[in-house]
């Protein structure tokens, strides 16, 4: 895989509770501009977590769930073959392990007691991709110049968009547009919920993986615009859009092409 990444605290938040991670590898803090990177390693696990800003030890929330899908990486839980309902178990098992550990790090901090993180990410095998979420970050695959959105978010506006009350577009406007209904957190009770999505690998695709801070900046064809540019040309343009556009949120995302 070719991927380019960034991530942001955007023009108005303090800090960026934003993580990153590509295999075993766990980006944090601010990115002037975004990087490039690239691995031949299949299976190849990718992944962006949006630290909840509205409780304390978000930033802790999300580098502690960015750890645990580096290390079930470097730890090769996906090395054997596998198949995509064995494959969403394992990443449910990493949402689970992860809870725990907020769980167990809350324990020192009382303000830290409800902290979490939402994610989606991408599990790239030889003949197909598993896109994932957990709350509202999203995947999308972008393909003969349309952006196709694979994951669902969890979350009240999801719901309103498929009621058919409002459109996607609606979704980023929406006064409740940040209200989830499932997030990976510290509060035990609270099992965080999984969706994954297979599809077949075809070797024009992309992946675009990013934070809820870009899709609510940036609409669906203004995204296609950046991401028709060309990879990876266009990914430093479209960091410097979003922090340009003064975004309010944390701004991440990686952009991914196969390899065949």
């Amino acid at each position: 895989m070719r991927f380019a990444y960034s991530t942001n605290r955007g023009a108005v938040r303090a800090e960026n509770q934003d993580s990153l991670c590509l295999a075993e590898e766990v980006i944090t803090g601010d990115m002037a501009s975004a990087d490039i990177g690239g691995s031949d390693d299949i299976p190849m696990l990718l992944a962006v977590i949006d630290g909840m800003g509205g409780y304390g030890g978000g930033e802790l929330a999300s580098r502690i769930l960015a750890e645990t899908f580096a290390l079930a990486s470097s730890r090769k839980i996906f090395a054997s073959s596998g198949d995509p309902v064995s494959d969403e178990r394992k990443l449910l098992d990493i949402l689970n392990e992860a809870s725990s550990l907020m769980a167990d790090a809350a324990k020192t901090e009382d303000s830290h007691a409800r902290m979490g993180a939402t994610v989606a990410g991408i599990l790239v095998r030889e003949q197909y991709a598993l896109a994932f979420n957990c709350g509202d970050c999203r995947t999308y695959r972008m393909s003969c110049g349309v952006l196709e959105r694979l994951t669902r978010d969890h979350s009240f506006v999801q719901s309103l968009f498929e009621n058919g009350k409002i459109d996607e577009d609606g979704m980023r406007k929406h006064p409740k547009k940040n209200v989830v209904t499932s997030a990976v957190s510290a509060n035990p009770p609270e099992k965080p919920e999984l969706y994954a999505r297979a599809i077949s690998r075809v070797a024009e695709d992309e992946y675009f993986i990013c934070s809820d801070g870009v899709w609510e900046a940036l609409s669906v064809s203004e995204l296609e615009g950046y991401l028709g540019g060309g990879f990876p040309d266009s990914a430093r343009m479209l960091g410097e859009a979003l922090i340009a556009r003064g975004c309010r949120d944390n701004v991440s995302f990686i952009w991914a092409a196969s390899l065949f």
